[in-house]
């Protein structure tokens, strides 16, 4: 017992600073965790709030009606450049949305997945998607197509 008094005495120092350096980096990681949270629902909503306004559009703007018709006969009407930029920022928008998914989700895409075959399988969507997709993220087509399929 005397040789433990004697040792705290010398070393309580050292164990109080060993302490409070333990207590800083467990504080360090609480703090970052919390951070990386915060900022996660930062983006979310961010993300969020973009999705609304480029969807929003649709309702505001009459020549973007044919986004969603399974039926546009584009050999009679072809594409306008106001659907070619809308439907631009929309692939834009998705592959953001591949991006975050892939973080949040801890990579379950199934519902993303379903998602881009139902939108990307319509008729001028596939047509730009066609003419754009050697400029876009090699690992986004990949996503894409593999869900198309």
């Amino acid at each position: 017992m005397a040789d433990i008094a004697s040792w705290f005495k010398a070393e309580w120092f050292s164990l109080v600073q060993t302490a409070g350096v333990v207590g800083g980096l467990i504080f360090t990681g609480v703090t970052i965790s919390r951070d990386a949270k915060a900022k996660e629902a930062a983006n979310l909503l961010a993300f969020a709030e973009r999705h609304r306004l480029l969807w929003s559009e649709l309702l505001e703007r009459p020549e973007l009606q044919r986004i969603f018709s399974e039926t546009a006969d584009l050999s009679e009407s072809p594409i306008t450049q106001a659907e070619e930029v809308f439907l631009n920022l929309a692939f834009v928008q998705y592959e953001a949305g591949w991006r975050m998914a892939k973080n949040v989700d801890r990579n379950d895409l199934k519902p993303l997945k379903a998602d881009v075959r139902k939108f990307f399988t319509l008729p001028l969507q596939r047509v730009v998607w066609d003419k754009t997709k050697g400029s876009r993220n090699p690992k986004f087509v990949r996503f894409v197509e593999k869900a198309l399929f």
